[in-house]
């Protein structure tokens, strides 16, 4: 029987971040596209800020997790860039939109996954690009907007390293934080 929940909400900015996380799920768990859901973020230049979205959505989104998930097995993936803050922040940013909606945190023990790039995602791919990077530059080369298959060759090297569990000691923090998240939650599928 395969590791799997029967759906997986995928909350995030952009296309971007939707391709990151399908391949990386379809390639270390077996998810097919018909597996996801993903709530429409904005559409680049309409004016919206996907940050901004995904933190005013995580709420409903939680809720709709717990509801599902007490029926059928059921993940839900939020991505969303740190940019100028850090990793903590924005998870206390995610908390306060909780708090503000009446919506418990996530707890231990849901299968509620934050990959929370620092800077942004475009670090990620510069680093597995094997670029030397720090998480407070940004690396504009790395936005694949509308050429999001260019990074598959980076998903895959990612699969690899976080599924060895052989992360160089140059791995950005935030990378390093998300492939131990990721772990946990495959050791935490039936």
């Amino acid at each position: 029987m395969s590791k799997r929940a029967s759906q997986v909400i995928i909350l995030c900015e952009d296309k971007q971040h939707e391709v990151f996380v399908t391949r990386f799920l379809k390639k270390t768990c077996g998810y097919a596209i018909r597996d996801f859901r993903v709530p429409p973020y904005p559409a680049k230049g309409s004016g919206g800020s996907g940050e901004q979205f995904v933190r005013e959505r995580y709420p409903k989104e939680i809720k709709a997790y717990r509801q599902r998930s007490s029926k059928s097995k059921t993940v839900l993936i939020v991505v969303i860039d740190a940019d100028a803050t850090s990793v903590p922040d924005r998870v206390a940013q995610l908390n306060k939109s909780c708090d503000d909606q009446e919506v418990g945190h996530r707890e231990d023990g849901e299968l509620i996954v934050h990959v929370i790039p620092k800077r942004n995602i475009g670090t990620w791919m510069a680093w597995l690009d094997r670029q030397a990077v720090n998480e407070e530059d940004d690396y504009p080369r790395y936005k694949f907007s509308k050429r999001e298959s260019d990074m598959a060759s980076h998903i895959n090297d990612l699969v690899s390293i976080c599924s060895e569990n052989q992360l160089p000691n140059d791995t950005p923090d935030s990378l390093r934080k998300t492939c131990r998240d990721f772990n946990s939650f495959k050791a935490r599928l039936p």
